[in-house]
């Protein structure tokens, strides 16, 4: 008797070997993935996705899980929703790997390697460390409040406040007087309701720095990794991880270079003599005040009344710094400043202004950048722009330059005039700010 075919009967059974393997994996798949972190927090709703442009992408919540609270909402009302991370090409390639053999341990490896400073919590918030050359054992982040302005005054007078019970801080401030309070408070109240980082060695006040954190380094601490943002200050891109010190050192740096390029200024303001600057006597200026100007950080609006008359211009950034640091008074800066000096003379002449247009110059600049043959300013062009700039002191006039500049480039960027042509246009409008004189032998060849 022939001998019956066993492959119907094999088949059937390897069938239901894959079948269960695949089972298996999706019964692990729907398992809870959760890492516990450092500092007892936790890492978990793990989400592993493609986002539009291909990539690998991570998210997961992060936070204090409440597992004595009744309902879910209670249990998880200290779990945040994180930024979604990038794997690398490399980082997915290996998830893909681990999760074929086990789909838990492929999404610990993605929130481990997306969130490290997340996991390991309690090396980001490490107090001792090495920050820029020097040992450090804290490092503080704190929202700026009149108290605190008040406490900052006292560690300059060498009192350290730090050691202090939050309570004898307390009476501190208290017993100053009113008009203590409002000497060291006056000027700072724009710092009020922003955040400040400080970090130093404890019992040794002349170790502590601090300063004010910028939005980026706000997002770092934020994300804790170095974060890039858009002009709308929403997360561009993350990058490298970081800790609570490399902020520190990061923030540090940017600190110390700002306040070198403030003593700069405030040496170039110095060095003015701004009392040569008077307003004409046929002007009757009153109401003088000024304003930051928002599209301009290091520049504000100068505002008044010429004749009954509003007036509105721009000071340069060495006015600025003259004014905002009493180097000179609302009147010399009003009558120093090259735009509300020509509205002013444009109000004394019954509206005919007799200095050069501000709209003239900018042409100038157009018609130069734009000419194909143009190697140079022509006389005129050059004699209009050092006209426009009269007496202007060296800083000043740069900053006449730029802001004629900006004006020129915006225009020509629309008709889309060659770059070179651009750049040495711009050269030059720097260089009769200086004083120097161009050829058309000098000029460009174009």
């Amino acid at each position: 008797m022939a001998r019956k075919s066993t492959k119907k009967e094999e088949q059937p059974k390897a069938a239901v070997e894959n079948g269960a393997q695949q089972e298996g994996a999706k019964e692990q798949t729907k398992k809870s993935v959760s890492v516990v972190t450092t500092e007892g927090n936790t890492l978990d709703r793990i989400r592993i996705f493609q986002n539009t442009d291909g990539g690998t992408m991570v998210q997961a919540d992060y936070g204090k899980l409440k597992p004595e609270g009744k309902t879910t909402e209670e249990q998880r009302v200290g779990m945040h929703t994180q930024l979604s991370r990038p794997l690398t090409t490399e980082q997915a390639q290996e998830y893909q790997r681990l999760y074929a053999e086990d789909p838990a341990k492929a999404k610990e490896y993605a929130v481990k390697t997306a969130y490290p400073m997340h996991v390991d919590d309690a090396a980001f918030h490490q107090k001792t460390a090495n920050i820029n050359g020097r040992d450090v054992n804290y490092i503080t982040i704190e929202k700026i409040t009149s108290d605190s302005l008040l406490l900052n005054a006292m560690r300059k007078e060498g009192m350290d406040v730090d050691h202090m019970s939050q309570d004898a801080r307390k009476t501190l401030v208290e017993a100053m007087s009113p008009e203590a309070k409002e000497q060291i408070l006056s000027g700072q109240e724009g710092l009020i309701g922003k955040w400040q980082l400080a970090f130093g060695e404890k019992g040794k006040p002349e170790t502590r720095f601090f300063g004010i954190m910028n939005r980026e380094e706000l997002a770092n601490i934020r994300h804790r990794a170095e974060v890039t943002l858009d002009e709308k200050g929403q997360v561009k891109s993350v990058g490298a991880s970081l800790t609570m010190a490399d902020i520190a050192g990061k923030m540090e740096q940017r600190v110390l270079a700002q306040r070198q390029e403030n003593e700069a200024k405030l040496d170039a303001a110095k060095k003015v003599d701004w009392t040569k600057f008077k307003l004409p006597t046929e002007a009757s200026v009153t109401d003088l005040r000024y304003a930051n100007a928002k599209e301009h950080p290091d520049r504000v609006w100068l505002s008044g009344k010429v004749n009954g008359i509003e007036v509105l211009s721009l000071l340069s950034k060495n006015e600025t710094t003259a004014v905002k640091n009493k180097l000179a008074t609302l009147e010399q800066v009003a009558a120093a400043n090259k735009g509300f000096g020509e509205k002013m003379q444009s109000i004394i002449n019954g509206g005919e202004s007799k200095t050069v247009a501000e709209s003239d110059v900018v042409k100038a600049v157009i018609d130069r950048a734009s000419d194909s043959t143009a190697k140079a300013f022509t006389p005129e062009q050059a004699g209009l722009i050092t006209k426009f700039m009269g007496d202007i002191d060296d800083d000043g006039r740069m900053d006449v330059v730029e802001e004629l500049w900006g004006k020129a480039k915006e225009e020509l960027d629309k008709a889309g005039v060659n770059e070179a042509w651009k750049e040495d246009a711009h050269e030059e409008l720097k260089d009769l700010a200086q004083g120097i004189l161009r050829s058309e032998q000098q000029g460009m060849h174009r």
